[in-house]
């Protein structure tokens, strides 16, 4: 006979997951097809990445095949103050806002106010005339400004190849050097708009012609002042109306109401001896509103938002499995946003995944050295959180962290990644 501890901590964390979850549907691991035994190995990970001072704390979501498989809280939302974690903590999700934006702009594509090859400089008059900085020893600044090849595209800022200064950096100092300078012209603080920010960036000489290289960078706040244009609202109110009040993410924000401050989990760094200091935060009530980077969200939120994608572009579904709500995407602009779009990125830690819209999508096994499924795709935030969608196995992993990412140390986010996907059993 079990024992009254193997019987009743199950049923505790069955609880628990179902009155976090309000309506995610919850289901027992092992009905899901996956081993709640060796679910706690996820539990583990997260434990010794506390005890190294990896991280202050963390909240962890499994869901397969529409229900919530697990769900926890581990560590300190602050460390001062040692308030523990919770379920319903909010978090900064930086350039997991980056998603959203582009399921912001395929909504505006299907209702044929664009389209993908247009040039932004239809829509968005300020970049109609740019140049490119080209390196010339002889020239009286060091550079003279070619004209462009082609114009830039929707689809251009999209895949990250609008020709903005941008990661990887190039060799070319004085596009880097001139859009140091144009962004000195910004008020300090974050305290201009979008509008502001993204005409401040047509002001800056590109990096390199449209098209022509992948540079991770500012491409996602042009495509948020395209969304603002064309559907004539703000972009919070585009995504509150559009995203979050139809998948009822009801905790997801661009300026967090006060009375949920409490619920912001402190970010962190590490310094060189490698303690955690508390990053300062960004503002809750902000003017600059990043389509690339400042939503805050709650891991329960964001997994209602994955799991759109995952259920090809519909909203939420009763616990009976019916449709209960309206559909954001259809499922092809889904498959538009996972296709491949340009073959592979050029930052390490991302080999093995080709450049979706908004999304790295896994290739090769092998390659990217992830346990999981060729077409799994997803993203993370510059604070480490961090979500994966396996169409294949039904599954969605969030870990959201609020530790600052290092390029190239993806031992959080790759360590979490491969203890979920180890417990699969079916």
């Amino acid at each position: 006979m079990k024992s009254f501890r193997s019987r009743f901590v199950p049923a505790l964390v069955w609880l628990v997951c179902a009155t976090a979850s309000a309506q995610t549907p919850v289901g027992r691991p092992e009905d899901l097809g996956l081993s709640a035994e060796r679910l706690q190995r996820v539990d583990a990970f997260i434990a010794r990445q506390m005890a190294a001072a990896r991280v202050a704390g963390a909240v962890t979501v499994v869901a397969r095949r529409g229900q919530l498989a697990a769900l926890k809280a581990q560590g300190y939302a602050d460390l001062e103050s040692k308030r523990a974690m919770r379920v319903d903590d909010i978090f900064q999700i930086q350039s997991m806002t980056k998603p959203l934006t582009v399921v912001a702009v395929l909504m505006l594509l299907e209702e044929g106010r664009f389209l993908l090859n247009d040039p932004v400089a239809r829509h968005l008059p300020k970049f109609a005339d740019m140049k490119v900085a080209v390196p010339q020893a002889d020239a009286p600044d060091g550079h003279v400004l070619a004209p462009l090849r082609r114009a830039i595209t929707i689809h251009d800022l999209l895949t990250h190849r609008a020709g903005f200064v941008g990661v990887p950096p190039s060799l070319n100092p004085p596009a880097e050097s001139l859009r140091r300078k144009a962004l000195q012209a910004l008020p300090a603080n974050f305290d201009f708009t979008l509008e502001q920010y993204v005409n401040n960036l047509a002001s800056s000489p590109l990096d390199s012609q449209p098209g022509a290289v992948f540079r991770y960078g500012p491409a996602t706040e042009v495509l948020g002042r395209l969304v603002e244009v064309v559907s004539g609202r703000t972009l919070p109110e585009f995504f509150a109306e559009r995203i979050f009040r139809p998948l009822g993410m009801v905790d997801t924000y661009f300026t967090v109401p006060v009375d949920k401050h409490a619920r912001v989990v402190t970010a962190y760094s590490r310094s060189a001896g490698g303690a955690l200091v508390a990053v300062p935060p960004y503002p809750t009530a902000p003017k600059f509103f990043s389509a690339s980077g400042n939503v805050f969200s709650t891991p329960m939120d964001y997994l209602r938002f994955c799991q759109m994608l995952l259920d090809g572009g519909h909203g939420p579904r009763g616990a009976d499995g019916t449709s209960a709500g309206a559909r954001l995407l259809s499922r092809k602009s889904v498959e538009l946003m996972t296709a491949r779009h340009v073959e592979s990125f050029p930052m390490p830690w991302l080999a093995g995944h080709y450049v979706g819209l908004g999304v790295a999508v896994r290739t090769a096994v092998g390659e990217s050295g992830l346990i999981g499924s060729a077409g799994a795709y997803g993203w993370g935030g510059g604070y480490n959180t961090y979500f994966r969608i396996d169409p294949q196995e039904k599954l969605i992993l969030l870990l959201f962290a609020q530790q600052a990412f290092v390029p190239g140390d993806q031992e959080l986010q790759s360590g979490f990644h491969n203890t979920v996907m180890q417990a699969i059993i079916d």
